[in-house]
């Protein structure tokens, strides 16, 4: 069965259900309700022919006299008039001929004749004994002073409970008949709210099976906010979201595989090397002082790139992978740059490059960093500075105050700039501007990524400015 038929099944079985037990109980209301009207338009007769007959005006002695107004009466009101007397004779009753009236069993001990002597007004539903018809009775004692002494009449009114009856069943096909409409009614409005409530909630379903099957373009569309507007929305999030997961992991999965890569690629060139020249040695060639040197000399220094690049490799898996903890503590920027500038003095030197520090207002500010690792950023930059500066240039370290909360530190050299269509990668693990003098210089090509994520994790960015023959321009900014 399908999720429609299911809820127009439930809608309609609790529609009839309610109708049902709406018009069991309205119907048992109304009867409760029309038995009492019956008692109590009873009552309002029977007191108004007592007042006649207590009044004189039917007088109890000769009713017979007055036979055809008291049958036009009864007749008129739809009721049964009767009299008795006070020892339950029949004096009068307008559904009996008066010459039957003699055969008439004596009425004192009828249930509604007791009631009106013990509470003064009595009444009962039966079926009469003499005309054999279901009657709804209310009696009352009347006492009347005469010359003779005090008279006794117990009047009477009945009225045919098939009256009630017809006028029950009426008011019961009525409110079956009102049931019935309201659940044909109901069984339309119920279809049309059901496909309304389902059609939605199919849409939902075909699209999960579609995302479920890889199709993540697809979306629900959302016209309402309510419960199932919110579940669209929400799946069309979460397929969004497996998207751009998907995006990311494919992503990863590039970057691992060029990683993976690149990281074979420099491996593979310092321990072939290391391998050629150890086999050289092996050969012969360490007993021949015109080679050997030369060829230790070569193979330590594949030796030491082999053993720089380890390191820097297992630093950037630290970094990446959340295991290098920061200890951050505000430190003087000043006394940082100039230690750092004074560790690669003695580098500059060689190549006759100036170095100079310039902390301007900043001489007493403090940062808010971990100070190892600020180190190895400025060393990093200082060292790719000091590479790719020609003999006789320049190196500027400096810091500069950025607003009232962060302190602006750069390294700016005059040396060979980087073109721009390189500047938006240079940080990318393992990307060279120029592969063979980076090699040539003894770089690793994971010092510009591994100041990037250092600096990063301080809450800055780093970013660079250079043209082509004049230097380029690290920044990045520390919070103070």
């Amino acid at each position: 069965m399908t999720l429609r038929a299911k809820l127009l099944a439930t809608y309609i079985g609790l529609t009839v259900a309610g109708v049902a037990v709406f018009s069991i109980f309205s119907s048992w209301q109304i009867k409760s309700y029309l038995d009492r009207r019956a008692e109590s338009a009873l009552t309002a007769h029977v007191e108004a022919v007592s007042a006649l007959v207590r009044g004189g005006e039917l007088p109890a002695d000769s009713l017979a006299n007055h036979e055809m107004t008291i049958r036009r009466m009864a007749r008129s009101l739809n009721l049964r008039l009767t009299f008795i007397r006070g020892d339950g004779l029949v004096l009068f009753d307008s559904d009996i001929p008066l010459d039957s009236l003699t055969v008439v069993e004596n009425h004192l001990h009828r249930p509604e004749i007791e009631g009106s002597r013990s509470g003064g007004f009595g009444v009962n539903r039966r079926e009469s004994a003499t005309v054999h018809e279901e009657f709804l009775y209310a009696a009352t004692m009347v006492v009347r002073e005469t010359p003779h002494g005090a008279d006794t009449v117990y009047v009477r009114v009945a009225r045919p409970f098939s009256d009630i009856q017809a006028l029950d069943r009426q008011i019961q096909i009525i409110i079956w008949a009102i049931g019935v409409l309201s659940v044909i009614i109901i069984a339309f409005v119920s279809s049309r709210a059901s496909r309304r409530i389902t059609r939605p909630i199919l849409e939902i379903a075909s699209a999960a099976r579609a995302i479920r099957e890889g199709e993540l373009s697809r979306r629900i569309p959302v016209t309402t906010k309510d419960e199932i507007g919110t579940l669209a929305s929400s799946i069309n999030d979460m397929a969004g979201k497996l998207g751009n997961d998907i995006i990311q992991l494919k992503k990863l999965e590039r970057v691992r595989s060029e990683f993976l890569g690149n990281v074979s690629h420099e491996l593979r060139t310092p321990i072939f090397s290391l391998q050629g020249f150890l086999e050289t040695l092996l050969d012969g060639a360490v007993d021949d002082p015109a080679v050997n040197r030369d060829f230790l000399e070569k193979a330590h220094k594949h030796a030491g790139r082999l053993n720089a690049l380890l390191n820097d490799l297992i630093e950037i898996s630290r970094i990446e992978s959340g295991e290098m903890k920061m200890s951050f503590r505000f430190m003087p920027v000043a006394d940082l740059l100039r230690e750092v500038s004074d560790e690669m003095a003695p580098a500059a030197a060689k190549k006759n490059i100036r170095l100079t520090v310039d902390t301007g207002e900043c001489t007493d500010d403090k940062v808010y960093a971990d100070r190892e690792r600020l180190k190895q950023v400025m060393i990093n930059l200082l060292d790719n500075a000091i590479k790719y500066t020609e003999d006789g240039g320049s190196i500027t370290v400096s810091a500069r105050r950025e607003g009232t909360g962060a302190v602006s530190v750069e390294v700016a050299d005059t040396g060979t700039g980087i073109p721009g269509q390189h500047l938006g990668r240079i940080f990318e693990r393992f990307y060279r501007v120029d592969k063979d003098r980076s090699r040539d210089v003894g770089g690793t090509g994971l010092g510009l990524a591994i100041v990037k994520h250092i600096v990063e994790a301080h809450g800055g960015a780093i970013r660079v400015e250079s043209i082509v023959g004049k230097g380029s321009r690290f920044m990045f900014t520390l919070r103070r």
